[in-house]
Formats: C-alpha cells, sequence, structure tokens
C-alpha cells in the first residue's frame, strides 16, 4: 500500500522525466521506446544473474542512448532531461551518504539518557520508517514504468498532454511489487549484510535516510537509485557508527558494477534495436 500512495500523494513528476524530458516519444516513433526498454531489462537481467547491484535509471539511460545511436538519432536527446537524471544518480550518493551520518548522529544525542525499554519503543519506529521507504520507492522507481508507459500511450500523438493515469500508476507499482520480491532480497543481502554489521539503531537511521532523499528526489522530478540511494545511506551511518567495520571494498565493488551498467546498458540497446529493426517487429 505505500508504494501504491508513492504516486498518489507525492505526484508523478519522476513519471514525467522518464517518459517525456529524455526524448520525446510520441514524435520520434515506437522503435527507440521498445528497443531502450528491452535494452534496459537485459542490462537489469544480467546484472541481476551476476547477482551485482544495479541502477533501473543508469540501465534505461544508457540504453536509450544506444537506441537511438544504432537508428542515428542522438538529435532527439533532449539534454536538460539527461541533465537531471545525472544530476539526480550522482547527487543522490553525496546526499544519501550526508543524510544518514547526519540521522544516525541525531538519533545518538536523542536516546543518550533513555532507558532501555524506552529505546525498544522507540525502536518500533523502524515499522514507520520501513513504510515510509515503500513510499518513497513508489514514488520514484515505480515511476520509471508509469512514464514509459504513458509515452508508448502517446505514440503518434505528439499533441497530447502527458498525464498519468490511475491505471497506469496501479500497474507499475505492481510489477515493481511483484519484481521486489522475487529480486529484492538477493540485492538486499549485498548491500545491507556485507557493508557492515547492521544493528537496529543503525537500520532505523539509513531507513530514515534513504527515505528522505528518495521522497525529496520524487517530488523534484529527478529519478535516482533506490539501491544506490540506500547503499550511500547505510555508508554515511557506518562511517560514523563502525567506520572500521565498514567493507568498503564491497562499496568499491558496488560502485564499479553500477559504472558497468552503462556500457552493458549502450550496448544492450544498441543490439536490441537491430533485431527489432531488422526484423519489423516495431515500426
Amino acid at each position: 500500500m505505500g508504494a501504491l500512495a508513492g504516486p498518489l500523494l507525492a505526484g508523478t513528476a519522476v513519471a514525467g522525466t522518464i517518459g517525456h524530458d529524455i526524448v520525446n516519444y510520441p514524435r520520434i516513433g515506437a522503435l527507440p521506446l521498445s528497443g531502450g526498454i528491452a535494452g534496459g531489462l537485459c542490462a537489469v537481467l544480467l546484472a541481476y544473474w551476476l547477482r551485482f547491484p544495479t541502477s533501473g535509471s543508469v540501465a534505461l539511460l544508457s540504453s536509450t542512448f544506444g537506441s537511438l545511436l544504432s537508428l542515428g538519432r542522438l538529435d532527439a536527446i533532449q539534454w536538460h532531461g539527461v541533465a537531471k537524471v545525472a544530476g539526480s544518480l550522482f547527487g543522490s550518493i553525496i546526499v544519501g551518504f550526508a543524510t544518514g551520518a547526519l540521522a544516525y548522529v541525531i538519533l545518538l544525542a536523542l536516546l543518550a539518557r533513555v532507558n532501555y525499554e524506552t529505546g525498544m519503543r522507540v525502536m518500533r519506529l523502524q515499522y514507520a520508517a520501513v513504510a515510509l521507504q515503500a513510499f518513497g520507492y513508489g514514488a520514484n522507481d515505480a515511476e520509471k514504468m508509469m512514464g514509459l508507459i504513458v509515452a508508448a500511450t502517446l505514440i503518434g500523438n505528439a499533441g497530447a498532454p502527458f498525464i498519468v493515469p490511475l491505471w497506469v500508476v496501479a500497474a507499475a507499482v505492481g510489477a515493481f511489487a511483484v519484481g521486489m520480491a522475487i529480486g529484492g532480497i538477493r540485492i538486499a543481502r549485498t548491500i545491507g549484510g556485507k557493508l557492515f554489521t547492521i544493528r537496529p539503531l543503525h537500520a532505523l537511521a539509513f531507513q530514515i535516510a534513504a527515505a528522505t532523499t528518495v521522497l525529496t528526489a520524487a517530488r523534484l522530478g529527478g529519478p535516482l537509485s533506490t539501491t544506490e540511494t540506500t547503499a550511500s545511506a547505510i555508508m554515511g551511518v557506518g562511517a560514523i557508527a563502525k567506520p572500521r567495520a565498514v567493507h568498503w571494498q564491497v562499496a568499491r565493488e558496488l560502485v564499479l558494477a553500477w559504472l558497468i551498467t552503462v556500457p552493458s546498458g549502450i550496448f544492450c540497446g544498441l543490439a536490441v534495436t537491430l533485431v527489432l529493426q531488422a526484423t519489423n517487429l516495431v515500426h
């Protein structure tokens, strides 16, 4: 329910960024849209198969670039939208880290003089923090799918307004929930379990930090990687709580994995688009 409430209450600005501000799909046609989506999906599935976290936004953006490159239509890219996505992706690393550290420092100060029973009651806020995360993820990750669905419905009708109907919201959130149920645990184990040993107070701090960062970006229409944001928030908490216990090598591996997504996404987008073009499956 939290994921569904996210776009209903926080708005659909992220959907507009993905579906309209990067490429004007209604004007350019279905082939680059199909190639970008399918190529991005291939890149994400490759990352899942190799068991490393990836960014859906990076995969989609790089795959779209590869699709347009194969068609010789790089002129169709709207660079203000690309800059918005890039700023959100890289900014979320810094903001997530800083917010995680700040949230942990504040919680430590608030709980410094409370007894054990009171502290355990405060830890129940973790349920609310998890709900807030779901709210934020629905308002960001799920909206990427919404933007693409709406763009597909507007192909050939460039003058139509970009509006996200309720059925699109429900379909995208449902698909997002299924994907998280199937593959989310594997990624969560890499992100949470291998960075450092997380205790309840650490979890509460990074959950609040990640949710706040994601929701802020959603309101501003900035797509970001929730995996990336959560990882940076965890590292921010770890940098204050247990700097020597943080496995910084894992963090470097995560960054490398995200960087690998760019060339793999470009290749997948290019290859899939060429196949679709050759087989005349999409016009």
